[in-house]
């Protein structure tokens, strides 16, 4: 019986492997890494390793059509959002299979103001936010707030890139203009909104045609290298446990089914955080692609999100009858180690051995 062959992008990287490494029928799969590192590429655990430019390159659509056209893989996984979006623009031009929301989607919730702006329109709790033209624009915004913190953040970009907490208008002035003199963002990259202080969770589905197949849950309970971070935060976990929250679903199925008009189809990551009334907020979408702790979802409950995803890909009827699988999980994680995930049972047989 032949393999399926997968193209997996930003394979040398730790979204990239907490997929490969959580696959369970990894037998049924010939996995095709990409990297725009020849360094990363070649620690991948994955089958052949192609070096491609980045995203932004202009031979970006050239080179992997070239590759694509004479490896003839059935799917390609994007796990970063240039990629994301660059492959949602010229899906038409690859010859192979992409389980991806509809552009208009992705082209939205890449932009977190036009994201924030349909969630307005649309009934969707967000955080109050106003976006910076200039620096002449701060002072004004944070006159609309009786708050003791903001949140300043940069529109574009994942892992909370130019995100921080600032107390006043001259932290964020600062703030935005480092980014802009060390780092080329433009001052009108960047947003200021009322700090959301309460739980922070990760709510990760999977939908084929406007169905629901599969939906996970998590809370961030402490984040990695936090104490080196302007925020103390981020969105990448030390440590999160998996959730079974019945409003949190309801909550992200209503945003889901009003950003796709009823028609969902592939992945869709939410990240949402409580306000101080214990609402919920969603704070982003990480659309078309999956969570870093994906692990966490793939090891948990009685169905693997990323096989679930690859069977929905190529045709495959995964059996869930409950798209809401659950079991209590813990991931632990920390830089230059393996993530861990375990069972409260099973931290307690460590702990006594």
């Amino acid at each position: 019986m032949s393999k399926t062959r997968v193209v997996i992008t930003g394979a040398g990287g730790g979204g990239a492997n907490n997929i490969i490494s959580t696959i369970k029928e990894r037998e049924k799969y010939d996995l095709i890494g990409f990297d725009i590192s020849s360094y990363k590429v070649a620690r991948a655990n994955v089958d052949s390793r192609f070096v491609v430019p980045p995203a932004s390159s202009p031979d970006y659509e050239e080179k992997i059509c070239e590759i694509i056209n004479k490896e003839k893989p059935d799917l390609i996984i994007p796990t970063n959002d240039p990629e994301v979006e660059k492959l949602s623009e010229i899906r038409d031009s690859l010859k192979t299979k992409l389980f991806f929301p509809d552009h208009a989607s992705v082209a939205l919730c890449l932009n977190k103001w036009k994201f924030h702006n349909f969630a307005i329109e649309n009934g969707i709790r967000v955080a109050e936010t106003y976006h910076v033209k200039s620096l002449e624009d701060v002072e004004p915004i944070f006159s609309k707030f009786n708050l003791e913190l903001l949140w300043c953040r940069a529109i574009k970009g994942a892992g909370s890139k130019g995100a921080t907490k600032v107390k006043d208008s001259e932290q964020a002035k600062w703030w935005i203009k480092y980014w802009n003199e060390m780092r080329g963002m433009q001052i009108s990259d960047f947003t200021i909104s009322e700090f959301l202080p309460g739980k922070d969770f990760a709510c990760q589905s999977t939908w084929k045609n406007g169905r629901l197949i599969l939906m996970k849950a998590a809370e961030r309970l402490s984040y990695i290298e936090a104490a080196s971070r302007p925020s103390n935060m981020s969105s990448s976990p030390e440590l999160a446990k998996t959730v079974y929250d019945t409003n949190l679903f309801d909550f992200c199925i209503d945003v889901i089914e009003k950003l796709s008009d009823g028609k969902a189809h592939g992945n869709y990551d939410i990240d949402i955080k409580m306000n101080s009334k214990n609402e919920l907020c969603v704070t982003e979408i990480n659309i078309g692609r999956f969570f870093m702790i994906t692990n966490l979802f793939n090891l948990s409950g009685e169905h693997s999100m990323i096989d679930t995803y690859l069977k929905l890909a190529i045709g495959v009827d995964p059996n869930i009858s409950n798209p809401f699988d659950f079991s209590e999980k813990y991931l632990i994680r920390s830089l230059d180690t393996l993530p861990t995930v375990l069972s409260p049972e099973e931290i307690t047989k460590r702990l006594d051995s």
